[in-house]
């Protein structure tokens, strides 16, 4: 071990003077004062040359103490002439920003030194920049010419050393840096660096001084170990020798905390947020600069765009999400003063130099004492700044936590860091990279891993096991008795392409029990589920029923208290440190609340909190002390067990999340070895809830410990633990076992969630698997804090250690945060209706506060409102619009509205306004609905068909349902009366039922509207249909902001009233318009008809799918989408936004406007000024520039400057399409400077008029300007009258945006449009509601089904394999019929994406062979049938599947390469096949090959072209001229002379002569031709003009040429027939020609092998013949076989090639592999395949390369050999 040595002595001023150089001296002199006390210090050792660990505060100097030293040695080597071109200082920074920071920093100076104080003969001092950033130019300009000082990070340094180019430059090294030790020692990226640092030592020859930086930390003898352990000088003889240089953290400080609000006690969470960004602003204005540090990505976005639209100027957000560019421009516009105020998560915390930082801000505590004295030191960052620094409180319990924070900064505690020790997944990716270096020992490499001080103690065996585990996954090659490994494989690119230790964020995809995607919760939260749990996302309740991979299985938990997600974040759990303050502070305080003694002088006068601060937390403390006198503290454990109906425990520790997570996963493992069901478990930083079926014994906690099982029942508990799964991911990502990215591609969430699972499945069946190890090694040290629990325990036997358990009815206020959270995370639904029902009272109360008191209304008050609302009438008129609200109008005035309002009139009087009303047609009578209550009664014409439906309905039995959706009503009618005398009808209109949903929310709206608030049994005593049907409705209608829920006249229960009375009765001021109403407006301007394509696009500004047209229209289908996108005048790019879309080009001046001022950097303009009038392809774009491997990095920038281009809308595409191309040509026309934007104001105008009403959060998607400039614009355009604001309830008054036109068509009633419409989620009018549509139908990913404006179902659909995969349909029995019409329509537009097969498994969530007998009709209307599974349904399709291995011995036996087919030689081989592209191909068809192609062609009379597919074949004359004829693409006119020429010659040679023509010119001059078919070579390397087949139709030709094709194959997808065909031949006119064999019974379509899901083709003839045949030899399929292009998908997705050879065995494929042949000689480049049959394949290889007569080589065939 090192010898330490704490450094006491410091120099002077002037002896440090005299010690540098006279040009950095006086650049010091006239830079700084004098030197601080770290410089003093540190300075004299790193002069020395010995090792030197410095410490100091933030702020101090500790860069340049670092830096000063090494500058002054480079300075006089520069001077001397003998500073060299090699690496002479390493600097490792764990972050880019501080990267590039201190490259800035150190530029500068060494800048100024050389401009100011050096002679001109100096050697320039090159500092460099290597992370993952740098561009392959600059690493390759860095090799060249090396800079002096190095600045990178850990994971670059591990690449650079394992680089054989590198190394070199790192001979001559004298000086390793490494900052920000505090934040890399104690990670695995720490660990990581410290094997680099081993390595470096052992692979370069000179004596490297080291250099420590830190901020003040815990222990610092083991960080300065860790800084020196692998120094090659280092040994137990002469330790090595490492100073330390510790100054003090004790700084001067201005600390305050700031309460948000006065009421921040009684406030809920969310609203104090807003009052902490009132705070912020306040703050931020009073300062010049200023730092907030918030805990969360996520929460920096928030507070930015909060603190934006309040109009804070200068506000910008920082965070490691961020693009690299975007994240370095805050930072360079904060140091240059050009930003008042930047809000950053973590990425600011480090010593980046953002220049003068006056106040820095934290909301919410750090969680750790280290990081907020990290973050406060950014303020006053200047040597001897003042740092100040303001703490806002988010909750009570963070309020105690922040007192708890300043004290322990105040008097200095610090955090004790935590090292991991022999990390096996580091370990593992180490020796893959070390075998990129060269061949290794083993015995050596050991050596080599024990000198990094985390493995210092590695035990021999756990080396030997990592290694085995390595070789096992063919990460590297072991030789045990040589005692030697080495690379393998794939190893290099995959070591290159993953190293490091940051472990990805996957996120999990949550569904329903139909199917239904409701949304994706992160991986970290994820981690802390299990079965049974209940969590709420988007703002509903699910209860986990299982978690499979990255799907998490839910069922609705309506009513349930949901697992709180406070750990789902950034945020790390709160360190020991910092809860011993809380503890400590709580004992403090609790034992003067317990004496009596008010607490409010200790907290002013000894914490030194302001008297609001101190307030605040003391009532907060009364209100625990008055519950319980019991609080935790360092020697006790609250458990407060809930009384309810399952026991719940509340257990309360204040000791952080990972003590929480340790103590209740253990009591989770202790019920669950019980047999007790875990329902629920939440943690958070003061404790954790448990909810189990039955009671445990607390005691048993203790128990565990003493007889040592506790680490075995916690391991038993986690090994099911999604945390454990998340570890092991992260484990054997970080192993490279399960890389994350494959050279440039990376690995979709879903294959890495699929290789982890297979991995996880393998390892948890062995023994003692290495990788499990680590992972339950890095929860039980990293997540759990079991050494904590463990010595509490051991503590409670011998001192007065106890956990405390009581049985209470509500939880302490200590205790209570866990236990209301959930319920505080309730009220984000926007239904509180059950709430009030299910709650306890007391929680409720406590819950809603004074929230449950704001809408109390005296009944005079409501009285006189409705009294006022509906007038007594005195005209007929007056009793129509009576009528209106009411119901049906008799002569005993039953109805409680017409008995209070009538009551006063005369009969006489009341019965002429009622013949007058019938005779003018303005009410009328319902009869024969079957129900006493409507018929016979007289009702106004609006409400007739009303209760008319309901009437029929009730009649039917709605009242004994549930649901009134289910109710089927095709056939029912009423009828209504017409051409009223004297109040007798003269005739009787038979009328169909209405929506009956639709009409019972009018009758409620029609109620409440007039009657006033109303409970849910008032109401439902009067309707006749079930409670629970009207609860339902209500509901809805809730959530659609039409009705509120609350106590408005003291009823027990929830009253239900008008949202817009509400707001009226309770004061609001402002004029309202109605909610559905605007949406109506909103609809009917969406869905206009038009007769043109483009004028719809003109309507909507942008388009972006097909789909989206549909209904805008007029006889639209989606195969007329191909032609609006070849429109010349549609534009396609970045228009609104950022979003892609098309639109018509006269629309750009709009869509411009909407944008801010465009940035162009010089190769944008360079770009710009190429592209002509008329546009320009890519190709032709980047024509100019050179290509090749050597000009990777200019290719890259090109394609950066044209996506920078697009982003801004400074060129956008129109498609062109070409013959015999498959996609489209995209052609960039130049838009800047070409068309000019509309003014800003006037383009926000336009958009309203369009779009509008709007919000502005709405108005944010389409503009991209700052949201502040937005807010501005729109208040000048309301101030000079261009457009209106309007408010609506939603639920609270919301500002929209209207033209005057749209603003007067709100105030007058509006017909609704109730058309059914099925829509995609992100159509213009449903993406305007996608919040509403998701509260509705849940969310998900599916496509909404509207009637009108209301989303009435979904359906779970998509296209997979070219078939519609609908996995289920949500939609009302009532709506069956209308349903049926709008499907059938959407199905038949989905022929035209190519898509005639759909499959259907569920409907309404029922298997669809189970469903009743109207859904079982509508789907035979639709064309479905069984499938014969008995699960599903199938339309346009049938289900014969066949095994694959007898589809594919009929393929072999069918195209001659079975053993009973081949042909007898290669002679009467070629007779039979139309091309052939070389021997492979051909030998593999014959039983005897003599000759060779080249050498038949002659006798054959073939010729050498380009097929279909552009690969050059050998055939005959007549097959070119049919494959020309199909391509049907004339030459080009300047070509004409040279197939003329080659009409009447062949020999190149006379042509070459008479052009006076090279060779070289005539291949590049003739090759376009031979590619387009024009041109073939004969036999004797003559050429020969191809002319088309004349006189047949070209349709027929293609038509025959793709029967010909497909009569082989017995079974063939739509992909398979586009490759085998080529680019002629569009998917379109395959799919027709396919129908048309379909029809005529050649072919038929649907699911034909038994393990693939695609929509096949097949013949029967070919099927049906197949048990006649043998199975198939084993053979390999060559790359240049026609097959291969079938079996492409198979070779891509199973073996990862694009072409290979592929291997069959017993007729399945079972390897790949990639070979070059060259002289004779198969010499093996790359094999994939299955382990288990690796012999096989290998002997199926080698007859391969016997029957070709080339054997194979190469060390991969030797090292396959020797496996």
């Amino acid at each position: 071990m090192p010898k330490i040595e704490y450094v006491e002595d410091s120099w002077e001023t002037e002896q440090l003077l005299e010690s540098l150089s006279p040009p950095v001296r006086n650049w010091f002199k006239d830079k700084f004062p004098d030197f601080t006390e770290p410089q003093k210090l540190a300075i004299p050792r790193i002069l020395n040359g010995e090792h030197l660990l410095l410490c100091s505060p933030t702020g101090s100097g500790k860069t340049l103490t670092a830096f000063l030293t090494i500058i002054d040695d480079l300075v006089r080597k520069s001077l001397d002439g003998s500073l060299g071109n090699s690496i002479q200082c390493v600097y490792i920074s764990p972050i880019k920003a501080l990267a590039n920071d201190i490259q800035k920093n150190l530029i500068g100076p060494l800048t100024e030194i050389r401009e100011r104080y050096l002679p001109s003969r100096a050697k320039e001092i090159k500092v460099g920049l290597r992370t993952g950033d740098t561009s392959r130019r600059d690493r390759e300009r860095m090799l060249r010419k090396p800079p002096h000082i190095l600045i990178t990070t850990p994971e670059t340094l591990g690449l650079a050393l394992a680089s054989k180019r590198f190394r070199p430059l790192l001979n001559e090294l004298q000086w390793m840096i490494i900052d920000e030790m505090h934040s890399l020692v104690p990670t695995k990226r720490g660990t990581h660096l410290a094997l680099s640092l081993a390595l470096m030592d052992s692979v370069i020859d000179s004596q490297v001084q080291r250099i420590g930086i830190s901020a003040t930390m815990e222990p610092l003898d083991a960080v300065a170990e860790f800084l020196v352990a692998s120094d090659s000088r280092e040994s137990d003889a002469e330790p090595q020798h490492v100073a330390i240089a510790k100054v003090s953290g004790s700084r001067r400080l201005d600390l305050d905390i700031i309460l948000p609000t006065p009421r921040f006690s009684s406030l809920p969470v969310k609203e104090i947020l807003e009052h902490n960004v009132d705070r912020i602003k306040e703050i931020v204005e009073a300062h010049t600069t200023t730092l907030v540090f918030v805990n969360t990505r996520q929460m920096t976005e928030t507070v930015v765009q909060k603190l934006k639209i309040l109009g804070t100027e200068g506000v910008e957000g920082h965070h490691g999400s961020m693009d690299k560019a975007i994240r370095l421009d805050v930072e360079q516009r904060l140091k240059n003063g050009l930003l008042r105020s930047v809000v950053s998560s973590s990425s600011l915390e480090m010593g980046i130099d953002i220049g003068s930082v006056d106040c820095v801000i934290q909301v919410g505590s750090p969680g750790s004492i280290a990081t907020g004295l990290q973050r406060i030191g950014r303020a006053g960052h200047q040597v001897d700044g003042l740092p100040r620094a303001r703490l806002l409180p988010t909750s009570p319990q963070d309020l105690l936590e922040m007192v708890s924070l300043q004290n322990g900064i105040l008097r200095g505690s610090m955090d004790l860091l935590k090292f991991p020790q022999n990390s096996l997944d580091v370990l593992a990716q180490f020796l893959i990279g070390l075998t990129i270096i060269r061949e290794w020992d083993i015995d050596e490499a050991y050596e080599l891993v024990t000198a990094a001080w985390p493995y210092r103690e590695l035990p021999y065996d756990d080396f030997i096991e990592v290694l085995d585990l390595l070789e096992e996954e063919r990460r590297v090659w072991v030789d045990w008795e040589e005692n030697r490994f080495g690379k393998r494989g794939y190893a290099q690119m995959i070591y290159y392409t993953n190293i490091g230790t940051i472990a990805p964020s996957n996120n999990f995809l949550v569904f329903t029990s139909d199917g239904t995607l409701v949304g994706q919760l992160s991986g970290g939260f994820v981690a802390s589920l299990r079965n049974g749990d209940v969590f709420l996302l988007g703002g509903s309740t699910y209860r986990v029923s299982t978690i499979r991979g990255t799907r998490v299985n839910v069922t609705s938990a309506t009513g349930y208290r949901p697992t709180i997600p406070s750990w789902a974040g950034e945020a790390n759990s709160r360190t020991n440190e910092l809860s011993y303050e809380v503890l400590d502070v709580l004992e403090r305080t609790s034992t003067m609340v317990r004496m009596g003694r008010d607490v409010r002088p200790l907290l002013t006068d000894v914490y030194g909190l302001n008297r609001p601060v101190a307030n605040a937390l003391a009532n907060y403390l009364d209100e625990h002390c008055a519950t319980t006198f019991q609080v935790p503290s360092r020697d006790r454990i609250i458990v407060e067990q809930v009384a309810g109906p399952l026991p719940t425990y509340i257990v309360t520790t204040c000791r952080g999340r990972a003590f929480n997570l340790a103590l209740g996963y253990l009591f989770a493992g202790i019920a669950v070895r019980d047999n007790i069901i875990v329902n629920e478990i939440s943690f958070d930083e003061n404790g954790f809830m448990i909810k189990l079926s039955h009671e445990v014994e607390i005691s048993k906690i203790p128990e565990l410990f003493k007889d040592g099982s506790s680490r075995e029942v916690l391991q038993r508990y986690m090994l099911d633990s999604q945390l454990f799964a998340k570890r092991f991911r992260e484990v054997s990502s970080r192993s490279m076992l399960n890389p994350r990215r494959i050279g440039a591609e990376e690995v979709s969430p879903k294959q890495f969630q699929n290789r982890a699972e297979q991995l996880l499945r393998a390892h948890r069946q062995m023994e003692d698997s290495v990788i499990i190890r680590e992972a339950m090694s890095e929860i039980l040290t990293s997540d759990l804090e079991m050494n904590e629990l463990s010595d509490f325990i051991s503590r409670m036997d011998s001192e007065n250690v106890r956990i405390v358990h009581r049985k209470v009815k509500m939880p302490s206020p200590l205790g209570m945060t866990l236990f209301m959270s959930s319920f505080e995370d309730l009220l984000s639904l926007r239904t509180r209706a059950y709430l009030i029902k299910d709650i306890d009272p007391e929680i409720l109360r406590r819950l809603l506060g004074a929230r449950s008191l704001a809408t109390d209304l005296d009944r005079e008050r409501l009285g006189q409102y409705y009294q006022d609302k509906v007038a007594v009438p005195n005209s007929a008129m007056g009793l129509l619009r009576l009528m209106d609200m009411g119901g049906g109008l008799e002569k005993t005035l039953t109805h409680p509205l017409y008995s209070e309002k009538l009551k006063s009139l005369e009969f006489d009087q009341l019965r002429a306004w009622v013949y007058e009303l019938a005779e003018r047609g303005l009410i009328t009578k319902v009869r024969n609905t079957g129900h006493s209550q409507i018929d016979d009664k007289w009702f106004s014409e609006r409400m007739a068909g009303v209760h008319g439906t309901l009437g029929c309905l009730a009649a039917s039995g709605a009242d004994k349902m549930d649901d009134l959706r289910s109710l089927y009503t095709g056939g029912l009618t009423f009828d209504i009366g017409m051409d009223f005398t004297a109040g007798q009808a003269g005739t009787w209109k038979k009328t169909s039922l209405s929506d009956p949903i639709d009409c019972l929310r009018l009758k409620l709206l029609d109620m409440l509207g007039s009657e006033g608030p109303r409970t849910l049994d008032k109401l439902a005593d009067r309707l006749p249909f079930p409670r629970a049907q009207v609860e339902s409705v209500l509901q809805e209608l809730e959530m659609r902001n039409l009705v509120s829920i609350g106590f408005f006249t003291q009823t027990d229960d929830g009253e239900y009233i008008l949202r817009v009375d509400e707001y009226r009765i309770t004061g609001g001021q402002v004029e309202v318009v109605d909610y559905r109403t605007l949406q109506t407006l909103i609809l009917h301007k969406s869905f206009k008809q038009y007769k043109e394509p483009a004028e719809a696009i003109r309507n909507l500004i942008l388009v972006q799918r097909r789909d989206e047209m549909l209904h805008r229209v007029k006889d639209y289908r989606f195969r007329d989408w191909k032609d609006i996108k070849h429109d010349p005048d549609v534009i396609n790019g970045r228009l609104l936004h950022n979003r892609v879309g098309y639109t018509m080009e006269d629309q750009l001046p709009l869509v411009l406007g909407l944008r801010g001022d465009p940035w162009i950097g010089h190769l944008e303009e360079e770009l710009l000024e190429k592209i002509p009038k008329d546009g320009m392809s890519r190709i032709e774009l980047f024509a100019d520039y050179p290509k090749g491997k050597e000009h990777v990095h200019i290719q890259r920038s090109l394609k950066s400057a044209l996506a920078n281009l697009e982003r801004q809308l400074l060129i956008a595409k129109k498609y062109i399409e070409l013959p015999n191309r498959k996609r489209s040509l995209a052609v960039f026309h130049r838009i800047h400077e070409r068309v000019k934007p509309m003014k800003f104001d006037e383009a926000v105008k336009n958009l309203i008029e369009r779009i509008g009403p709007v919000r502005l959060h709405t108005l944010r998607f389409f503009v991209s300007r700052p949201v502040e400039e937005l807010a501005e614009t729109l208040r000048d355009l309301e101030k000079s009258d261009r457009i209106v604001r309007i408010v609506a309830l939603q639920p609270d008054p919301t500002d929209y945006y209207s033209s005057h036109e749209d603003a007067e068509n709100l105030l007058s009633p509006m017909a609704e449009d109730r058309t059914m419409r099925i829509l995609s989620q992100s159509d213009p009018f449903c993406s305007r509601f996608i919040q509403e549509v998701r509260l509705m139908l849940k969310q998900g990913w599916y496509h909404p089904v509207f009637k009108g404006v209301d989303p009435v179902g979904r359906i779970l659909m998509f296209v997979v394999n070219d078939y519609l995969e609908i996995k289920d349909i949500n939609i009302p029995h009532s709506y069956l019929d209308e349903f049926k019409e709008t499907f059938n329509e959407l199905l038949e537009n989905y022929r035209d994406r190519l898509v005639d097969v759909s499959v259907i498994h569920a409907f309404n969530g029922v298997p669809v062979h189970d469903c009743d007998e109207n859904v079982q009709q509508i789907l035979a209307g639709l064309g479905f049938e069984s499938m014969g599974d008995g699960e599903r349904y199938i339309r346009g399709g049938i289900v014969d599947p066949q095994p694959r291995k007898k589809i594919n011995r009929i393929l072999f036996h069918h195209h001659s390469m079975h053993q009973k087919t081949r042909y007898e030689n290669e002679t009467i081989a070629l007779e039979h096949l139309d091309e052939l592209r070389d021997d492979f191909a051909l030998r593999g068809r014959c039983e005897m090959f003599r000759v060779n192609l080249k050498s038949m062609a002659a006798a054959h009379q073939l010729h050498q072209g380009t097929n279909l597919r552009g690969h050059l074949v050998w055939a005959r004359m007549s097959h070119f001229q049919r494959l020309l004829t199909i391509r049907n693409v004339p030459a080009p006119e300047e070509d004409e002379d040279i197939l003329q020429f080659f009409r009447e010659h062949h020999d190149p040679t006379i042509f070459m002569e008479r052009h006076a023509m090279r060779r070289g010119e005539f291949r590049k001059l003739i090759s376009p031709l031979v590619r387009s078919g024009h041109l073939v070579q004969d036999y004797r390397g003559g050429f020969k003009a191809v002319e088309p087949i004349q006189g047949p139709d070209l349709w027929e030709v293609k038509r025959d040429y793709l029967r010909d094709l497909v009569q082989h194959y017995p079974v063939i997808t739509l992909k398979q027939v586009e490759r085998l065909a080529g680019s002629p031949f569009s998917a379109e006119e395959i799919s027709d020609v396919m129908r048309d064999f379909e029809e005529d019974g050649t072919l038929i379509k649907g699911f034909l092998v038994d393990d693939m899901h695609d929509v096949c083709w097949g013949r029967h003839a070919l099927l049906d013949g197949a048990d006649e045949i043998s199975r198939t030899r084993d053979l390999v399929i060559p790359p240049s076989d026609p097959l291969i292009h079938y079996f492409g998908s198979l070779l891509r997705e199973r073996f990862g090639y694009g072409s290979a050879y592929l291997v069959f065995h017993r007729e399945e494929p079972v390897a790949a592999f990639k070979a070059n042949t060259r002289e004779g000689v198969i010499h093996i480049t790359d094999f994939v395949g299955d382990s288990n049959l690796e012999k096989e394949a290998l002997r199926v290889m080698k007859e391969f390369a016997w029957e070709h007569d080339m054997p194979l080589r190469g060390k991969f065939y030797e090292r396959l050999r020797n496996r």
